[in-house]
């Protein structure tokens, strides 16, 4: 970038302190759903912090769809769990998605003094450096949603250090990437059988890294919700190993 821009990581204990532009993360599983709900039609996604506030937009939104999970799973009266495999099976043409999760939403709703939001996974990253790298904003700040105290989280750290590579022209190994995502903590849920509603299917999807050449950008209407739509962008070239 020729304009010099610096990067700080946070999670959902201290994104209240992004001040310019910050990137929402949530690979496993939240941002990789929302991106297959634009691509199968979706309008517009409303993102909540907690279920009842989700309910009650729902009754608000004529042709709208519940979609979400606790702790991973699915959440009884949603229409949708929280699974990119599901959603991309779906037609949303025209309807409005009405998000709730325990992670990615949270990160959004929390990201209260930001100037400009974005919510990111791998299958837009690349998208989502390319609209900085047009902004070339002062400071970029990762909120890595799935950062917990007990270790989980690095698929969002490996999506942050991806992001700022392209933007800082470094090498990056995308093996790499997929393995720390499918071999992190939150990952290795999806490989166990006995794991309800976090099917398998699920990390070939979230893995597709730049699937998609849009961003999602983050609109507050007001202290509990988020509207997420998409804006394309034109990639630039960057260096892969």
């Amino acid at each position: 970038m020729s304009h010099k821009t610096s990067f700080r990581h946070g999670t959902l204990a201290d994104c209240q302190h992004a001040a310019d532009y910050a990137i929402v993360i949530d690979v496993l599983r939240a941002f990789t759903t929302a991106a297959y709900a634009f691509q199968s039609g979706a309008k517009e996604i409303f993102c909540v912090s907690e279920i009842q506030e989700a309910f009650d937009l729902n009754t608000q939104i004529k042709n709208s769809f519940l979609l979400g999970e606790m702790n991973g799973y699915s959440i009884p009266g949603f229409h949708f769990n929280n699974s990119p495999a599901a959603i991309s099976k779906e037609n949303l043409s025209g309807k409005a998605i009405i998000m709730r999760t325990t992670a990615g939403t949270q990160g959004l709703i929390r990201t209260t003094h930001a100037k400009k939001i974005l919510a990111c996974s791998l299958v837009n990253a690349s998208a989502t450096a390319a609209y900085i790298q047009s902004h070339q904003p002062d400071e970029v700040f990762f909120v890595e949603t799935g950062i917990t105290d007990n270790g989980k989280g690095d698929e969002d750290t490996a999506c942050a250090d991806y992001i700022e590579a392209i933007l800082t022209k470094q090498p990056f190994s995308l093996e790499t990437l997929k393995k720390r995502v499918i071999s992190s903590k939150n990952g290795m849920r999806f490989t166990d059988p006995s794991s309800k509603d976090l099917p398998e299917e699920d990390l070939a999807f979230v893995c597709a890294v730049d699937t998609f050449h849009f961003v999602m950008e983050a609109e507050r209407l007001n202290h509990y919700m988020i509207r997420l739509q998409t804006i394309d962008v034109e990639q630039g070239s960057y260096q892969l190993i």
